[in-house]
């Protein structure tokens, strides 16, 4: 996983070819910076991906329904920790994240069909012992893979497991790696639900005015409110590619439901304006 870098969707037989060779120039300008994949700046820093990244392509099939991500802790050959995070409808056709909300408000049953397909996965892969992020879907046919991520998730993984539940999963690595066994403890209820939103440009264009991200990280329920362009800054919209993070909502509520209505209502009422 990198932000959904490189994935689009393809809708016909016909579009494949222009897909493909889109996403394989796309993968040509990709740098690693901090072990991390990222589009190039320009600037010459990082590494070609191509130098040290297996970059083939590979298609699958499109899945409908609700993503999840779910978090797992193993250690001597069984889970100890799994944690479900539900996650907003991507932006298609290039699938980069919008809003996560944790503990999940998914049925119990569906948490419990995810959470099993998510733990076998790792089972039939032969991993006994790590932290690993796993993405899954609940679709018409029932719980889906989508893919198995052996490491700690991005962005707010670490800091909404740990608020929601408070399970360091850094802490958790550093034991496996140690060769200490993992227990991670989990209480029956969440400690802080809480919600996010990286919020995504509706459209191209160049920024003309952001919100007062000071003021909205003065709130009690707001854990961080982050700019992630400046005024005057080019971002994509969906209609040119991959659409550019403007603004990094994280926020505390009650209770879960509480805490996504809260930074939906955030994002709407704090525009990053773009023209």
């Amino acid at each position: 996983g990198a932000a959904s870098l490189g994935v689009t969707k393809v809708t016909s037989a016909s579009h494949l070819e222009e897909s493909h060779r889109n996403v394989v120039n796309e993968l040509r300008t990709l740098v690693v910076v901090s072990g991390a994949l990222a589009q190039s700046d320009g600037s010459g820093a990082g590494v070609r991906a191509s130098e040290v990244v297996n970059l083939s392509v590979l298609l699958e099939q499109y899945l409908d329904g609700t993503e999840v991500d779910v978090d797992i802790v193993a250690s001597d050959g069984e889970w100890q920790y799994a944690a479900i995070t539900d996650n907003g409808p991507t932006v298609e056709p290039w699938f980069n994240e919008t809003w996560g909300v944790c503990p999940s408000l998914l049925p119990v049953e569906k948490q419990r069909e995810l959470k099993e397909l998510a733990v076998n996965s790792l089972t039939a892969l032969g991993f006994d012992s790590g932290v690993f992020h796993v993405e899954c879907k609940y679709t018409s046919t029932g719980p889906q893979l989508v893919e198995v991520n052996a490491r700690m998730g991005g962005g707010p993984v670490h800091e909404h497991n740990l608020r929601a539940w408070g399970v360091d999963l850094v802490e958790e690595a550093i034991f496996i790696a140690l060769g200490i066994p993992a227990r991670p403890f989990t209480p029956e209820v969440p400690i802080e639900p809480i919600a996010y939103y990286l919020v995504p440009a509706a459209h191209s264009g160049y920024v003309q005015e952001l919100p007062d991200i000071d003021a909205l990280q003065r709130r009690d329920e707001v854990i961080w409110a982050k700019a992630m362009v400046q005024k005057g800054d080019y971002v994509t919209g969906p209609e040119a590619g991959m659409p550019t993070w403007m603004m990094d909502l994280m926020v505390r509520a009650p209770s879960a439901q509480e805490a996504l209505e809260l930074v939906m209502r955030l994002k709407e009422e704090n525009e990053v304006k773009v023209a």
